[in-house]
């Protein structure tokens, strides 16, 4: 019983703060002002839809010195980002009341964006709705996924660098319809370090994902979703052979 009241309001001011306010991501208001902003002429169209009363766009931005990719590719928190931070890691410390333990991480990079595939190349994706972007963040005591309430963190339980092109990372789960995330990495661009994230204890469906770290990403070119009128249904990239990926590793 004293446990339960000395938690209560640790809780309740974890939770508190941000009220009925939702987080406003600033990528979201960037992206569309930049999407507004004239398209070149030879710009790569993957669906179009232009009425008098109605814009929607997919295209290929190639323009890596444009707002859009710069905000993608941007980790920085802004005002909200860190309000729902600081709460989310003071429930987190509310449950994990001792010092975090801290890894070393062997070179494995830190902030990630997912890749996606068309056409047999690989593409950045500036979603149509930017709670959508997935990125994620490895320190040496969490992994922080960056989803539509704004950065997680998530105590890392584990860290083991394999091989050169393998790390593994134990965390509890993001998903709550299983106990725990077991996560695999592998390298499979040496150059870019592009990888697949593989968490073995998800379904199939959920299992596995494409990403690459920051410092690379500019190597890639990027998909862009525009409505100009409202968020649309994402694009459907093509579907990855994961299994030949990560085959051998």
């Amino acid at each position: 019983m004293k446990k339960l009241l000395y938690l209560l309001p640790l809780l309740l001011a974890a939770c508190g703060g941000n009220g009925d306010k939702k987080p406003v991501d600033s990528a979201k208001t960037d992206s569309a002002k930049t999407a507004s902003s004239p398209i070149p002429t030879d710009t790569t169209f993957l669906q179009k839809e232009t009425t008098k009363d109605y814009y929607h766009i997919v295209y290929v931005e190639k323009n890596h010195a444009s707002s859009i990719f710069k905000d993608l590719l941007n980790f920085k928190f802004d005002h909200y980002d860190s309000i729902n931070y600081k709460q989310a890691y003071r429930i987190l410390k509310v449950r994990n009341p001792k010092p975090l333990k801290k890894y070393d991480l062997a070179g494995l990079p830190n902030e990630w964006l997912p890749v996606y595939s068309y056409k047999g190349k690989y593409y950045l994706y500036a979603p149509s709705d930017w709670a959508n972007v997935d990125k994620r963040i490895v320190t040496d005591s969490t992994i922080i996924y960056r989803g539509e309430e704004g950065p997680e963190p998530y105590v890392l339980k584990d860290v083991k660098k394999l091989n050169d092109a393998k790390y593994n990372l134990k965390a509890p789960p993001f998903y709550q319809f299983v106990k725990k995330s077991n996560i695999n990495i592998y390298i499979i661009d040496p150059a870019t370090k592009l990888s697949v994230w593989e968490d073995t204890e998800l379904p199939p469906a959920y299992r596995y994902r494409l990403y690459v770290p920051r410092a690379s990403a500019d190597k890639y070119d990027m998909v862009v979703n525009y409505c100009k009128a409202a968020k649309m249904p994402e694009f459907a990239f093509d579907k990855v052979d994961y299994a030949a990926l990560i085959k051998g590793r």
